[in-house]
């Protein structure tokens, strides 16, 4: 039988982090945003500085998940550092500036026991123990032309950089959940299937990340028509995924091009920039273990809508997202 939009809407309310815990979270990110207009308004330094921060990442995308014991939470804020436009060719030193930065909004904190900036990183992280979150602190060099695009250093060190928009990337998100009000209940699920599956990436080894599902979402929406039945754009994404010619996905907006040759087994270029290929790290037995699993729910999803029961349905749809999948 087929599952209603209020049939897995249940299930999405359980997965999705609760309105009664966001309280906590909000307070420490509220908190840390008031240090920050404070420091920016105050701080009169010449040389390095930073100009304004964003909230980025799936809190700001409204397509976080419920902190689960091997995925706690974490949100994404962008700090905007101006005052040296070449900063960018010298990573290490953007990043110790960060973190003298953080040592001076919290002077109580034990920096070496609270941050970890190890690698040239993304990002700087900030742990809250008392809630269990933590606020990955990403630094940016604002461009002066494109407009709204910066530097931002790679997740994986090494001292590489890319050029992207987080503004774009956070209207782009806006845009699709306005155009389908079941996008973000979508992602949230194939968020779920990917930790179910443990086909996250880690530092040492490749996966789908949850920007590659937003992007992936986004594309079918755009380029196959907007789906607003939960159970069918799930679904569709699984046929999608496991189908045997992947396509390069790019977005009409963006600035530059697809590299003529690239290493990774697909290609999914950043909605802003079709240089980032934001699957980049992603190899073929990793790929092939991704599309093993998307095929495997896909014809179980399918199976699943032609049992006549719903005990039955059930059964089917808790091999695919686990055994807290229910609908009521």
């Amino acid at each position: 039988m087929k599952l209603s939009d209020k049939d897995l809407q249940f299930f999405i309310s359980k997965i999705k982090l609760q309105p009664e815990n966001m309280g906590k979270y909000r307070d420490q990110v509220n908190n840390l945003k008031e240090k920050l207009d404070k420091k920016i308004a105050e701080d009169d330094r010449h040389g390095l500085k930073v100009e304004k921060y964003l909230l980025a990442g799936s809190w700001k995308k409204h397509t976080i998940l419920k902190p689960t014991g091997d995925h706690p939470i974490d949100i994404d804020l962008v700090l905007f550092v101006t005052g040296d436009e070449d900063i960018h060719n010298d990573i290490g030193k953007l990043f110790d500036f960060i973190v003298e930065y953080l040592k001076e909004i919290y002077p109580q904190k034990d920096i070496s026991k609270d941050v970890d900036a190890a690698g040239n990183t993304k990002s700087v992280t900030i742990y809250f123990s008392g809630s269990g979150l933590s606020v990955d602190i990403v630094p940016v060099v604002p461009l002066s032309t494109p407009k709204d695009y910066v530097w931002q250093p790679s997740r994986h060190g090494n001292g590489k950089k890319y050029i992207t928009s987080i503004s774009k990337q956070l209207s782009f998100s806006l845009n699709r959940r306005q155009e389908n009000s079941a996008y973000t209940s979508i992602v949230r699920a194939i968020k779920w299937w990917r930790n179910y599956k443990e086909l996250k990436p880690s530092d040492n080894e490749p996966g789908l990340s949850s920007f590659t599902i937003e992007l992936i979402v986004a594309y079918l929406d755009i380029n196959k028509g907007i789906q607003t039945n939960i159970e069918e754009g799930i679904i569709r994404f699984f046929e999608f995924v496991s189908s045997t010619e992947f396509p390069e996905i790019t977005f009409q907006d963006s600035i530059r091009s697809v590299p003529s040759q690239y290493d990774s087994a697909i290609y999914v270029a950043d909605n802003t920039n079709k240089e980032n290929n934001v699957a980049k790290r992603m190899t073929k037995p990793r790929w092939n273990e991704i599309i093993e699993e998307a095929e495997e729910a896909f014809d179980t999803l399918n199976f699943a809508q032609a049992r006549n029961n719903e005990g039955d349905t059930i059964q089917e749809w808790k091999s695919v997202f686990g055994p807290t999948f229910n609908i009521k």
